[in-house]
């Protein structure tokens, strides 16, 4: 297509997508100054792809998910049909995990949680939508993070009932029955999840490696209970697996509950270390302080500045910021502790109480 070519008010810039469904392109809305995709199908008024591509606007104009592109229009000429969608900017999945591989457990689990739950919506809608051809590549991680999904080109409403309809999806994330001429349900997107899953804890890409060889390798890098998930999801029977999205993503909670539990208990390990490590800091410090004659204001802005150096060069949503944090305030309130209390005698120690630093003032400090 010609780059200065119109569909209405949109004008053509660049091809971005293509395959089995139709070709897509970057257009822009000269009138608002918005980028839109813009989906063609060619060929007769009633051939097939023009026809999905109707269906598949249709589809679109029924959900109102913002993970999911809105239709912006839909139009028609004498050899094509013209799906008008919201461009949903950013780097697909494979993208995105390939420059992150390999993931840590955690991490993959979370981007799991928000992919199942997108397509848990869609097999709560009503009827049913089985999306049938769930792969890294159909998915957009937007700058913000969010997961976007952007082809609903090969999405069944209900349960299909052709042998056109059957014969849809990615070898290697496809189920077994979605090519052996069985009816489709909502365990066939179920399917494909666990293996995107395994591809996640992987890097192991099981449209070039397989089923096998990817749950191998994920056997040796998930944990047992993630393990297990996974091999129900992709069990070659459909009964075996889980039976929607919706089961899979309250199995994915359940997982996330019990990490957080682990976390927080390794957490509370650590910092009793920390603690007990800081505490003896304290002791062999305090005394090394008082001798020098160190205010306690002094050793508090010295403690803060320590504090803001790290704090830059982690984030605050990271475990180990928090164990930090809070070892950190064990460590000053045992060093003010000992500096203040624990004085043989009778001493003089300067300790400026006024923030300000307007004055100081000496106390007696009296063991009693």
């Amino acid at each position: 297509m010609d780059k200065t070519a119109y569909i209405g008010k949109f004008r053509i810039i660049r091809k971005i997508a293509e395959g089995g469904e139709g070709v897509v392109y970057l257009a822009e809305d000269e009138k608002l100054h918005q980028f839109n995709a813009v989906k063609f199908a060619f060929g007769d008024k009633d051939c097939r792809e023009r026809r999905a591509l109707r269906e598949e606007a249709a589809r679109l104009a029924s959900l109102s998910d913002r993970r999911l592109p809105y239709l912006v229009d839909i139009t028609e000429g004498i050899d094509y049909t013209a799906e008008i969608m919201e461009y949903v900017e950013g780097d697909t999945l494979s993208e995105f995990l390939k420059a992150r591989f390999p993931l840590k457990g955690g991490d993959a689990l979370r981007l799991m949680m928000e992919v199942t739950e997108l397509i848990a919506y869609l097999h709560e809608s009503c009827p049913p939508i089985i999306y049938r051809d769930i792969k890294p590549d159909n998915f957009i991680v937007t700058k913000d993070g969010c997961i976007r999904l952007v082809d609903m080109g090969t999405a069944l409403f209900g349960y299909g009932s052709t042998d056109a309809e059957m014969m849809s999806g990615t070898p290697g994330y496809a189920a077994p029955e979605q090519f052996a001429c069985r009816s489709i349900g909502r365990e066939a997107d179920v399917y494909a999840l666990g293996m995107l899953y395994a591809y996640m804890l992987t890097g192991m890409d099981p449209i070039r490696n397989g089923k096998e060889k990817c749950l191998n390798a994920c056997a040796a890098a998930a944990g047992r209970e993630t393990f297990t998930l996974i091999r129900k999801c992709t069990a070659d029977s459909v009964d075996e697996r889980f039976s929607n999205a919706s089961e899979l993503a309250d199995n994915l909670k359940r997982l996330q509950e019990k990490r957080n539990i682990a976390s927080l208990i390794t957490a509370m390990a650590s910092l009793l270390s920390n603690v007990l490590i800081w505490g003896s800091i304290a002791d062999m410090t305090a005394a090394g302080l008082k001798a020098g004659g160190v205010t306690v204001y002094e050793c508090i802005k010295a403690a803060g500045n320590i504090y803001g150096l790290f704090e830059s060069f982690y984030s605050a949503e990271l475990l180990e910021f928090h164990i930090f944090a809070a070892s950190f305030i064990v460590l000053v309130t045992l060093l003010i502790k000992n500096v203040v209390s624990d004085v043989t005698g009778k001493h003089e120690f300067i300790i400026s109480y006024d923030w300000n630093e307007l004055y100081t003032e000496k106390i007696s400090l009296q063991r009693r």
